[in-house]
């Protein structure tokens, strides 16, 4: 592939031209990169398959040989890995479990002798089935470390590892048969299937074997999908030898394939792509930034009523110091105008021998009328201070208390009960009655 001669040029950037750049970003948080790695890549160079799928429309695609060879693509992009088949092991075992961590603990011993290697070497993938059986991908760490680090430093942050060969289409009841190279993919279930060398123009004697042994079980094919053969493939050659019904399909997989997740995602436990975080973000980006913009305009909201609220107070205060000043110009100091002008007012009031509703007498003439109108109360004694009367009665019970209590409030008084205490020749009460005010004013 030629290369591309890029030339940047600086430019002011504006309010448009920042608002086409989020688009732009937003948009492409929908676009997925396919990758298909070669066998014994990245050791053995070879080329690698892309496609860049971009919604409902034609998806770019084409084979490069390095990474940074690939167009059109930006660290939104989703990127999803189809892994070599043959460097996974896919098979399928039952355990009595549910728990993740006892999972990845009982797998190497569970699947023992089918093992290649030492398990502390072997990292295993799992994806559950719905008969409750585990669908399980073995794949040495070593390998599994060589394609992320090679993958993240070409600047891709993949989402999703999966073998290859679950890519090709599964139809219910028959299975897929792909050519890639020398290699047949075959495809027998939702997680499951094998790789085999090609046989010439004939099929392959593993293919035909796994055939007979699925002839008795209740999975066993009614055909096979044969996606897009070459030239060298013979129908009837086939369909005699392994005497099952054929389907062509002439498309190819890799573009028939239309991005759904993985069957069974290989960065799992230490190779999880900081615990799925990355595979959320793209899709968090755009609530961020809608929450960003509302807390900055939240805040500058506030932060505007706040201000317009300080000044209206200082503006009020200012404005009563000023009242108050101007009643009182002896005044030394003015802390609380408010409540310095209402005591004023009464040491005036008090001063000019007029009577105010709080004082004594006022107060007496507007309770006379209640206790007159209620013969069972007993006064014990009567006391009057801070423009209140406090009153110690006796009653005979909790509901003559309560409506004197009305009785009082209904001519304007303010009421609190100070105490109540039962005895056995009734109640024993307090009561502190005030008028509203309190200043005669």
């Amino acid at each position: 592939m030629a290369a591309s001669k890029i030339t940047f040029r600086s430019r002011k950037l504006t309010a448009a031209t920042w608002w086409r750049g989020l688009q732009k970003t937003f948009s492409r948080q929908g676009d997925t990169l396919e990758l298909l790695l070669p066998r014994g890549w990245p050791e053995r160079r070879g080329a690698i398959h892309w496609r860049l799928r971009e919604g409902a429309g034609a998806a770019p695609h084409g084979q490069v040989t390095e990474l940074n060879q690939i167009p059109g693509v930006s660290n939104m992009t989703r990127v999803l890995v189809w892994t070599p088949p043959s460097d996974s092991l896919l098979t399928r075992v039952t355990l009595p479990t549910r728990s993740r961590a006892r999972i990845q603990q009982a797998l190497p011993y569970a699947l023992e002798d089918q093992l290649v290697g030492e398990p502390d070497q072997l990292h295993f993938s799992y994806t559950i089935l719905d008969d409750g059986s585990l669908a399980v991908a073995v794949t040495a760490k070593e390998r599994m470390q060589a394609w992320v680090t090679h993958l993240t430093e070409a600047g891709l942050r993949p989402t999703g590892f999966c073998p290859a060969l679950l890519a090709l289409p599964l139809e219910a009841g028959t299975w897929s048969v792909a050519f890639h190279g020398n290699d047949i993919w075959v495809r027998t279930g939702v997680a499951s299937g094998f790789t085999s060398a090609t046989g010439g123009g004939a099929a392959p004697a593993l293919l035909e074997l796994c055939l007979r042994e699925a002839q008795d079980k209740p999975s066993a094919p009614s055909g096979l999908t044969i996606i897009h053969p070459p030239a060298s493939f013979v129908q009837n050659a086939w369909t005699h030898q392994l005497k099952i019904p054929m389907n062509i399909q002439k498309q190819d997989f890799w573009a028939g394939y239309h991005g759904s997740a993985p069957a069974l995602n290989l960065l799992q436990g230490g190779f999880a792509p900081s615990r799925q975080i990355q595979e959320m973000l793209p899709g968090l980006r755009p609530a961020a930034v809608m929450l960003g913009i509302w807390l900055v305009g939240s805040l500058g909201f506030n932060t505007w009523e706040w201000w317009s609220l300080k000044n209206s107070h200082e503006t009020l205060q200012s404005e009563m110091t000023r009242v108050f000043r101007s009643t009182f110009p002896d005044a030394q100091v003015v802390q609380n105008p408010a409540l310095q002008m209402q005591r004023l007012l009464g040491d005036l009031q008090g001063k000019s021998g007029k009577a105010g509703r709080a004082d004594a007498l006022p107060l007496l003439g507007s309770i006379a009328p209640v206790v007159q109108a209620h013969p069972q109360i007993k006064l014990r004694g009567i006391q009057y201070g801070e423009s209140r009367l406090t009153i110690d009665f006796t009653l005979p019970d909790f509901q003559v208390m309560d409506a004197i209590k009305s009785a009082f409030m209904a001519h304007g008084m303010q009421v609190e009960v100070v105490g109540a205490n039962s005895t056995p020749s009734g109640i024993d009460g307090r009561l502190r009655l005030s008028h509203p005010g309190r200043t005669g004013t």
